[in-house]
């Protein structure tokens, strides 16, 4: 015969349960097991009480009786014992050493009470003997062990006692943790009901409505602090939003320029009917705007790799000053031509120092700090090296107006440019770019105001093997 299939079940099912239930479960659970320790605790602690009442009232009437056996003959003990009242469930017996009995209360006058080894065991010293869940025995020893009094009493009051005890436990405990259930469900509602006024905040919130927030519980709990946490994620999230949308809107700004530029240099060319030289100082200027357009994409483009993180990098050890030698062959003339003085500064820089970089990224991050000098500054570039910890700084500095206390703040920012700067050619890339660079080699970049006039610029690259000793004199170009 085919056996039926039963459901599926494990364990991990219950996390699937709402919060709310989850929590009520472990409650009443966790109740079940506290208040069947207390059942257990009370049953036992009310059945030993009973217990020690039971054996105390036997010594007392054990102690009554062998008071009376020994005062009277053996031939009286009958007529002593029958002095004693009979205490319904309660009942006594006066044995010899052999185990006769010598005297009773009513209805218990045999057979004995005690078996040969217990009377032996009673000889000496009080005994206490159970007879399972039907009576208790308590043996006393009288008149030098001749004699034993032995006090007994029946188990049935004290077991109905336990029975309507463990009754009224049974009836009343369920009840109990049915209703103490049900407070904690309402319990774990009211405390999530903060979460879900928050939850159903946050599905409003969208790229459109991204200023609210959500609400706050008035309580100052780990559900407040939820909530300052992901308000102050929200308000990051609107700060790099719009940071976003004026980089698109500064990027817009920037392409239009050149190509409106460049759009009437070609609508100039075609209408106006000049010389082969016109046309062809035209179409230079329209070379010199697409090259800038080419330019500004690619900035762009290394930007939006760079925020990705896939801004690609060929790293090798590099020699910083090999690498100082050849910026100075590669830069000199371009300094020369602006009418200006390039001096590369190697007095801080420890023998032997290299880096492990890009040679292309490092030539572009010094390049366009340069092009920055030359455009923003006045007087001598200078590119000096000098260790930092277990970084070595590439300088790059000038003697003009420098950055000023609000564009240093910003200086690295995407299309951050002072408002004198605009119209001298830049798009504001370049020293984001610059930063963009040293982070990728697991470095930063730096810029300052000099105490003298001018600014100073630096990327900070990590080095690639431990730097002792010190290098060459600058050199002046």
């Amino acid at each position: 015969m085919r056996r039926g299939i039963a459901p599926d079940y494990h364990p991990a099912d219950l996390k699937r349960l709402p919060i709310r239930w989850r929590i009520t479960f472990v409650f009443a659970g966790v109740m079940a097991v506290l208040l069947a320790g207390l059942i257990a605790f009370v049953y036992f602690h009310f059945r030993s009480d009973l217990d020690y009442n039971i054996d105390g009232s036997l010594n007392a009437r054990a102690q009554e009786v062998a008071g009376l056996v020994r005062n009277e003959n053996a031939a009286d003990t009958r007529g002593a014992l029958g002095t004693i009242p009979d205490q319904g469930d309660n009942f006594v017996q006066v044995l010899d050493d052999a185990g006769r009995v010598l005297g009773a209360t009513a209805g218990h006058a045999n057979p004995p009470l005690l078996t040969a080894t217990e009377i032996r065991a009673s000889e000496s010293s009080p005994q206490l003997i159970g007879r399972g869940n039907r009576y208790r025995l308590y043996a006393l020893p009288a008149q030098g062990g001749r004699r034993i009094v032995v006090a007994g009493v029946s188990l049935a009051t004290r077991d109905a006692a336990l029975d309507k005890l463990d009754d009224s436990l049974w009836i009343g405990v369920p009840p109990a943790l049915v209703l103490a259930s049900i407070a904690a469900y309402f319990l774990a509602a009211a405390a999530l009901a903060p979460v879900e006024r928050m939850r159903r905040r946050a599905a409003l919130i969208s790229t459109d409505e991204i200023s609210t927030r959500l609400p706050m519980p008035e309580a100052n709990d780990e559900i407040q602090a939820l909530g300052r946490t992901l308000n102050a994620m929200l308000d990051r999230l609107q700060d790099g939003l719009n940071h976003e949308r004026q980089f698109v809107a500064n990027a817009s700004h920037e392409l239009r320029m050149p190509l409106a530029v460049l759009k009437a240099e070609l609508e100039v060319a075609l209408r106006e009917h000049g010389s082969q030289a016109q046309l062809r100082a035209a179409m230079y200027s329209a070379i010199e705007e697409t090259d800038r357009i080419v330019q500004l994409a690619e900035d762009l483009l290394l930007l939006a790799r760079a925020h990705d993180g896939t801004l690609p990098l060929a790293s090798v050890r590099l020699s910083v000053a090999q690498l100082l030698d050849e910026l100075c062959e590669r830069f000199a003339p371009v300094v020369a031509r602006s009418g200006r003085q390039l001096v590369v500064d190697r007095f801080e820089l420890p023998a032997g120092a290299s880096i492990r970089a890009d040679p292309d990224r490092i030539r572009q991050a010094i390049s366009n700090l340069v092009d920055n000098s030359l455009r923003y500054g006045d007087g001598p570039v200078t590119i000096s090296a000098r260790a930092a910890g277990r970084r070595i700084e590439l300088h790059v500095s000038d003697r003009g107006h420098g950055f000023g206390e609000d564009l240093a703040a910003r200086a690295f920012d995407r299309f951050s440019r002072a408002d004198v700067a605009r119209g001298r050619g830049g798009v504001g890339l370049g020293l984001a770019i610059v930063r963009t660079i040293a982070q990728a080699h697991g470095g930063q970049a730096g810029a300052r105001d000099q105490p003298d006039g001018g600014a100073d610029v630096w990327i900070a690259i990590p080095v690639a093997e431990r730097i002792v000793g010190s290098d060459r004199p600058s050199l002046a170009v």
